[in-house]
C-alpha cells in the first residue's frame, strides 16, 4: 500500500480558519466520494500550535509567528488510486501554496485509537526534515532508521510514529525548504505532548545531540487529525 500527503496552505489574505473547515468539510470528503478505492484518508488541520513548543535545539531560528500549511491530506492506496485521487485534487488546489510528496512509510509504534468518521485523540505532531546536504541519501536514511530506537525509547508519551521517507516532491518552487522525510509523533492529548515529550533531561540531550547527525534543519506542523477512512 503507499501513501501520498498533501501540504496545503490558505490562498494569502484568506481566513485561514476557515480554509481549513473547508478543507475537513468539503474537499477531503469530496475526494473520497471520487476515489472510493483509497484504502484510508485522513484531513490533518493545522491548529494544534502550543503557546510553548515542547521542544527546540539550541541556536535554531524560532517558528514563524503562523504556521507555513494550514491543511495536510494523508491518502493511503495502491498506486492506481492514489494517481487518481492527485488528478482530482489537483486541480482544485492549483495555484494554492503546497508540496505534494509520494513516501516509504514506517509505522514504528501505532498504539493509538483512530476511528473512522472522528477526530483522533490529541495532537499529531509533524516535522518536515531537511538531512545535512553532505550526507547521500542512503546515509541520511540509515542514520534516521537507527534514530527510532532512541526516539521511542525518550518519547514516552506519543502513542503513534510514524517515519515518512520522501521518495518524490513536486512542485519545484516549494514554500519550505525542500526536504526528505516527514516524522510523525502522535500524542494522546497537548497535556501528554508538553509533559511526556522526553523521559528526562538525559534522553532530551540525547536526541538532541543524535538528530543533530542527520538532521539540518525541520518544518514543524502541529495538527488535529479527522479521519475520513481508517
Amino acid at each position: 500500500m503507499g501513501k501520498h500527503r498533501v501540504f496545503l496552505a490558505a490562498p494569502a489574505g484568506a481566513d485561514r480558519a476557515g480554509f481549513r473547515a473547508e478543507v475537513r468539510a468539503v474537499l477531503a470528503p469530496g475526494l473520497l466520494a471520487a476515489v472510493p478505492g483509497l484504502t484510508a484518508l485522513s484531513a490533518c488541520l493545522v491548529d494544534a500550535t502550543p503557546a510553548v513548543p515542547p521542544w527546540q535545539r539550541p541556536g535554531e531560528a524560532p517558528a514563524p509567528a503562523e504556521p507555513v500549511f494550514d491543511a495536510v491530506i494523508d491518502a493511503w492506496g495502491d498506486g492506481a488510486a492514489l494517481d487518481e485521487a492527485l488528478a482530482w485534487l489537483s486541480p482544485r488546489v492549483a495555484g494554492l501554496p503546497q508540496a505534494s510528496i509520494r513516501v516509504a512509510e514506517t509505522v514504528e509504534k501505532d498504539e493509538l485509537a483512530r476511528p473512522a468518521g472522528a477526530r483522533a485523540p490529541g495532537v499529531k505532531f509533524l516535522a518536515l526534515m531537511c538531512f545535512h546536504e553532505d550526507l547521500p541519501p542512503a546515509t541520511a536514511r540509515r542514520l534516521w532508521t537507527h534514530h527510532a530506537a532512541l526516539a521511542l525509547r525518550v518519547h514516552i508519551g506519543m502513542g503513534r510514529y510514524v517515519r515518512d521517507w520522501v521518495e518524490a516532491i513536486a512542485p519545484d518552487d516549494l514554500p519550505v525548504p525542500r526536504f526528505g522525510g516527514v516524522a510523525e509523533l502522535h500524542f494522546p492529548s497537548a497535556e501528554v505532548m508538553a509533559a511526556q515529550w522526553f523521559d528526562s533531561e538525559a534522553g532530551r540531550q540525547a536526541i538532541i545531540h543524535d538528530v543533530g547527525h542527520f538532521l539540518a534543519r525541520a518544518t514543524r506542523l502541529y495538527t488535529t487529525e479527522h479521519v475520513l477512512k481508517a
